[in-house]
């Protein structure tokens, strides 16, 4: 055979390196490509998917998460998220409008009109209901408490058994004696550090935190932690005065708190960490792992659990709620053929009663005292109106609770009245559409989470809308709430306008919406007004509130589950 028809095997057509090297490199390629698609298809799926026809920022459309860490950023700014709601409303110049707050998730709709979500909370409960946000952020501390459940069976059922604990002769019997008596606490505890202080202001941010803290957990569990017994011992030795009047007094507090105490701060700190997170469902599975969760959550269980026992133990007549829970859960249970409310029921349950209790009434007290200090002309007036009611009354001269509860004066209930509205203790409300709805014309689908904030009632920022009542409801357009309050007078603190022209008081003067509304609106809300109609009664008739140094006088406000102040500084007289 010829030399021309053979190959030589040193010089083959194609090198076994060169399509090794081929196929490596389009695997590479391919890895590289098919990586990009599936970023490209995840970041494609995390875009928010706004709503037809609802208002919402345009640039929001394109981020990944939305309009999150504006959110995030406004409340690290200014220290309260829910206003940025306000501002959005303002920006888009509408009172109904969609943001999204976190990839992979449905726009919210957001309400900023009064009367609609009155509306929406007592007159069109079958279309929007709870769950949602709230059961996803509260959910994880309260699984099998009311406060996150829809309104199922379940639900009515524990509403139903918890109800005696609110009615007026369980309040009036059980509950304020024990609040009655740790203002009492609280009163000599300031009037000790009046006589440390030389005159100077102090911070009483903890001191109001531990003495609502000590008063709800006596009223849900009978037990007392003696936190504000515990701060007066350590007031008695533990004090800084400077020498320069215009710098605070420093009281240092008391080490070695009960453990529970330490594990609510914790448990409660978590949900303030969830709620301002771009991902809460992210955030709340990472919050499920921590060893400082974990710790706390323990605590709290086996002491509720110990709790629980021991209230059983002592059957019979109510000293506190748990055992008027108890007993009336298994008197229903009899009569009803059914079990009685189990561990995990009442565990829930009770801890929602305290951490809801505590948080409202703790940032509700230090707004009062702040707008009673900077407004020395209203806290005379109110002080002369319960001298009126109570002639004679000071420091060692003070009402019973009963007579605080039985009395009434038009200014007493204008005062605590503005207190609550001023104070926006709950900025915001939240439900979840169960059917297609329509609000103010425009369609919201089923499975929406929906935001109430009528925070812009009550803030100076913007003027209400005026609305067209065609978009309204049918319900709402029955029902009006009356005209908005002037913006020149949203954030001030003004008492008389809950008084008509007559002097009477007047509820309903205007719009106002702090515990919520209908069947889902704040449980515990008679409880909430008794306490700080106690505490501001005895506080008024025990201190003259006189003005702080300027260095402590700011307004700015911190949100954990409620919206509280970021100091309170007070520079008290005592009245004898």
């Amino acid at each position: 055979m010829s030399n021309d028809t053979t190959f030589s095997s040193s010089s083959p057509p194609l090198e076994l390196d060169t399509i090794t090297a081929w196929v490596s490199q389009n695997a590479i390629f391919s890895s590289l490509a098919l990586l990009a698609a599936a970023v490209c298809f995840v970041y494609w799926e995390a875009l928010p998917r706004p709503l037809p026809g609802i208002p919402y920022t345009t640039r929001s459309r394109w981020r990944f998460f939305g309009d999150g860490l504006d959110f995030v950023q406004y409340n690290k700014d200014t220290g309260e998220g829910f206003r940025w709601f306000a501002t959005k409303a303002a920006e888009l110049q509408s009172p109904i409008f969609q943001v999204f707050l976190a990839p992979f998730s449905r726009p919210i709709v957001v309400v900023t009109d009064i009367q609609e979500i009155i509306d929406m909370s007592t007159r069109r409960t079958r279309e929007f209901d709870r769950g949602g946000f709230l059961s996803g952020w509260v959910g994880l501390l309260f699984p099998e408490g009311t406060i996150s459940m829809p309104s199922h069976e379940k639900f009515k059922d524990q509403r139903n058994i918890w109800s005696s604990t609110m009615t007026s002769q369980f309040l009036q019997a059980v509950s304020a004696p024990s609040i009655y008596q740790h203002t009492e606490n609280l009163v000599k505890l300031w009037a000790l550090k009046i006589s440390q202080a030389d005159g100077h202001a102090f911070e009483v941010s903890d001191d109001l935190k531990q003495v609502t803290f000590d008063m709800i957990w006596s009223a849900a569990t009978g037990d007392d932690l003696g936190l504000i017994t515990r701060r007066i011992k350590a007031a008695a030795i533990n004090v800084q005065v400077p020498d320069d009047p215009q710098k605070a007094a420093i009281f240092q507090n008391p080490a070695n708190l009960p453990e529970i105490v330490d594990a609510c701060e914790v448990l409660v700190e978590h949900l303030k960490n969830m709620r301002s997170s771009p991902w809460l469902a992210a955030t709340k599975l990472y919050v499920w792992q921590t060893v400082s969760w974990k710790k706390a959550w323990k605590i709290k269980e086996d002491t509720m659990i110990e709790l629980i026992e021991n209230s059983k133990a002592r059957f019979g007549e109510a000293q506190c709620a748990m055992d008027e829970v108890i007993k009336r859960s298994a008197k229903v249970g009899s009569k009803e053929g059914r079990t009685s409310s189990s561990h995990r029921e009442m565990i829930d349950e009770t801890f929602a009663y305290i951490v809801g209790g505590h948080e409202t009434t703790q940032d509700t007290t230090k707004w009062s005292v702040k707008y009673l200090t900077a407004n020395p002309d209203k806290q005379t007036k109110l002080r002369k109106a319960l001298l009126e009611l109570w002639p004679g009354a000071n420091a060692n001269n003070l009402p019973s609770h009963e007579s605080i509860i039985a009395k009434e004066h038009p200014y007493v209930e204008a005062s605590i009245q503005e207190l609550i509205r001023i104070a926006l203790t709950a900025p915001s409300w939240t439900r979840r559409t169960t059917q297609d709805v329509v609000v103010l014309g425009h369609r919201i689908p089923a499975g929406i989470d929906v935001f109430g904030a009528p925070s812009v009632q009550s803030i100076e920022d913007m003027d209400d809308f005026q609305i067209d009542p065609k978009l309204r409801s049918a319900t709402s357009r029955q029902r009006e709430t009356g005209s908005g309050w002037e913006r020149s007078t949203k954030g001030l603190y003004m008492p008389e306008r809950w008084l008509d022209k007559d002097g009477k008081y007047d509820a309903y003067a205007g719009p106002m919406l702090p515990f919520g509304a209908g069947p889902r609106g704040c449980f515990g809300q008679r409880l909430a007004r008794m306490e700080l109609r106690i505490m501001i009664i005895l506080l008024v008739l025990s201190f003259e509130f006189r003005d702080v140094p300027e260095e402590y006088t700011s307004f700015r406000a911190d949100e954990v589950i409620n919206r509280g102040p970021h100091i309170t500084y007070v520079r008290p007289v005592l009245r004898t």
